[in-house]
């Protein structure tokens, strides 16, 4: 073979090498540049015990590549506060929607009663149970009208027990929806310490119980009335009170007061202008205190409540005094 053949065959050859070698990489280069899709789920930011419930401060945000997302990972933290868990859950855990507690499951009684208490039912009738009017929620005293054989007009009714928890009237744990046609009921569980169960089991036997109906709601003027009393008041008689309350205090902690919000406001995720905003709630709705509050470094007061959609937060008590933020 000729010298120049042969040159211009090595030539050629060195091209198509240069060539494949420069196209494999480009093709390297653009694989190890692709950024892969990220999204964000809902974690579960503490070791979490089956039947407890999510709050803003035991959930997290955490992203995952979307290729690997779970179907059934819950994106958006707001639909899983407030829900039960039906497992336990490990910290760092994505939440699937399989672990959260579904309607049939939290329609259990036995889900619906407070650490430490017993669920209990009193036979009513229409003007026993305020006309049928009484409410999953609602609070009630109860009345004792004892008989007496040997006297016609008996012993004067009494209140026997004061401010107790309605769990559920007939077989319903939750108010009716609207347009739902009422039903009749002929009995009322109420939600009560062991002794205190027992106590309205003895009285059933010892007369005619009747349940009167309290009101749900506390004004926000109430509240700040209260408080105000409270500040003014002695230092010993403060003391003295302030020793009684906490005595009493998983009494106080089962009997929240309820405000209607005077106009518009937010409820945020921590005692602080800063916080994020978890859910706006309108004027003329209403909202459960957790009595506890906190002071920012302006002074400002929070109140840590609860909306009537389950979200727990913080909401500036100027709100509640009628004052603009």
């Amino acid at each position: 073979m000729k010298p120049k053949k042969i040159l211009m065959l090595a030539i050629l050859s060195g091209l198509l090498t240069t060539g494949a070698f420069y196209i494999f990489m480009q093709q390297t280069g653009a694989t190890e540049t692709e950024q892969p899709v990220m999204t964000q789920v809902v974690a579960v930011a503490v070791d979490i015990e089956e039947n407890m419930q999510l709050t803003e401060e035991n959930l997290k945000m955490i992203e995952v590549r979307e290729s690997e997302m779970h179907p059934s990972a819950i994106r958006d933290k707001s639909k899983a506060i407030g829900e039960y868990t039906n497992a336990s859950l490990a910290s760092g855990e994505v939440l699937l929607t399989q672990r959260i507690e579904q309607e049939e499951q939290a329609d259990m009684v036995s889900k619906k009663v407070a650490e430490g208490y017993r669920a209990v039912s009193v036979s009513v009738d229409y003007v026993k149970s305020v006309s049928n009017m009484i409410e999953p929620g609602d609070r009630v005293d109860v009345v004792l009208s004892a008989s007496d054989e040997g006297s016609e007009a008996g012993p004067p009714a009494e209140i026997i027990f004061s401010d107790v928890n309605v769990l559920a009237v007939g077989q319903r744990m939750s108010e009716k929806a609207e347009g739902e046609a009422a039903a009749e009921y002929v009995a009322v569980t109420l939600e009560m310490t062991q002794e205190d169960a027992v106590g309205v089991v003895d009285a059933s036997g010892r007369g005619s119980l009747q349940l009167i109906l309290s009101s749900r709601l506390k004004t926000a003027e109430d509240i700040v009335e209260g408080k105000a009393e409270a500040s003014e008041m002695p230092a010993d008689e403060s003391e003295s009170q302030s020793e009684e309350a906490s005595e009493n205090a998983s009494e106080t902690s089962d009997s929240p007061d309820m405000i209607v919000l005077p106009e518009r406001a937010h409820v945020r995720s921590g005692p602080s202008l800063e916080a994020d905003v978890l859910t706006v709630v309108d004027a003329g709705d209403t909202l459960v205190t957790k009595n506890e509050e906190e002071t920012d470094i302006d002074g400002r007061v929070w109140m840590h409540v609860e909306t009537k959609s389950g979200h727990q937060g913080w909401i500036s008590s100027r709100i509640i005094k009628l004052e603009n933020e």
